[in-house]
Order: C-alpha cells, then sequence, then structure tokens
C-alpha cells in the first residue's frame, strides 16, 4: 500500500539540503519505490512530504542513500519521519523544479 511520510529536519538550511539533494543524486536517479517529492521550510525546519509504494521503500532509500548522503554532507540531525496510509496518489505530469 502507498505511504505518504512527512520528514522534518530540524535546522538544515537550503544549502545543506541541496548538498544532501546532491549527494544523494535523486533528481538523476530516482529512488527505487519512490513516488513523489515536496519540500519547504517553516522557520529553520526543512519539511518534505513524499508519496511512497510501502513504509519498506522509504527505510531502503533512507538506509541505503539518504543516511549516507546526509553524511557526506555532513548533516547529522535525524529526521523526524511521520507516516500515513495514503488513500490516493495522483500525479498528472512529470516535473522537476527546484530553486537551487
Amino acid at each position: 500500500m502507498a505511504v505518504v511520510a512527512h520528514v522534518v529536519l530540524r535546522g538544515v538550511t537550503r544549502e545543506q539540503y541541496d548538498a544532501v539533494r546532491s549527494a544523494g543524486d535523486w533528481l538523476n536517479n530516482s529512488p527505487e519505490g519512490g513516488i513523489s517529492h515536496v519540500t519547504w521550510w517553516e522557520g529553520d525546519d526543512c519539511h518534505n512530504i513524499d508519496a511512497w509504494e510501502s513504509e519498506a521503500a522509504f527505510g531502503s532509500f533512507g538506509e541505503n542513500r539518504l543516511g549516507p548522503a546526509m553524511g557526506q554532507a555532513g548533516v547529522t540531525v535525524t529526521p523526524e519521519v511521520t507516516f500515513h496510509d495514503a488513500h490516493e496518489v495522483f500525479l498528472p505530469k512529470a516535473i522537476t523544479i527546484t530553486a537551487t
């Protein structure tokens, strides 16, 4: 069953996020089981909403790609993840928009 993951990275800056994104290379090499990804900031905290094929797919991404990318970028915060069962995931088109 598809899930929605709300990931909070407390105190992570846009520059740190971009370094993690670059190290993880998910814009060029989509993670297995990843469906969608949106990022924004509230104050000093980085928020992400992702749709995944399953919690296991997210867990594999976290262990094999996100964790190592965070380490490579020097980001030491522990991601706070809340999962929700997805009722529906609809993607009318594939598009990537980044501010940086």
